[in-house]
């Protein structure tokens, strides 16, 4: 509960009518959450594997918030901001095509109305000598005045069957 109430969940209720909330009295984590807020939050899922596919740099770089304290979790390996955002640039400067797509449609679990997981299960079709391979990204979103931005992700790709 103290994370929740350090993410602002006292100010949010007041501007928003209550959403599913993690630790309701039923004890169930609202797995697909429903409605405008959590359409939203698919739209972004699916605006950020359009500019992925697009090799929109900037427009990717822009979907992060709070840089400073961000990680990320590549299969198992922490990467601070500054070696991601440069891993990103790196990579999408040079290749020629980015072949990514959604499977099925993306999760969300609203912790609060500006707080929510995303998690969303993705396909890269192959490309110059990179193998295609499916995967799982999350990400924490925070919602700030310019609109909802990563705060922490996590991504691992699925075992070869």
């Amino acid at each position: 509960m103290r994370l929740v109430s350090l993410l602002g969940i006292a100010s949010a209720l007041t501007l928003f009518p209550p959403a599913p909330v993690y630790g309701q009295a039923s004890g169930s984590l609202p797995v697909r959450a429903e409605g405008p807020l959590a359409d939203s939050l698919r739209a972004a899922a699916h605006r950020m594997i359009d500019l992925l596919r697009d090799r929109d740099t900037s427009g990717l770089i822009a979907l992060y918030g709070d840089t400073l304290h961000f990680v990320h979790v590549e299969d198992g390996n922490i990467i601070p901001w500054p070696q991601l955002s440069t891993m990103m640039r790196s990579y999408l400067a040079t290749v020629t095509s980015n072949p990514m797509s959604v499977i099925g449609e993306p999760g969300v679990t609203l912790i609060d109305q500006n707080t929510a997981v995303l998690y969303v299960t993705h396909r890269f079709e192959g490309s110059q000598g990179r193998d295609a391979h499916e995967g799982v990204w999350t990400g924490v979103l925070r919602r700030f005045a310019a609109g909802w931005k990563i705060i922490h992700s996590h991504s691992s790709d699925r075992t070869k069957q």
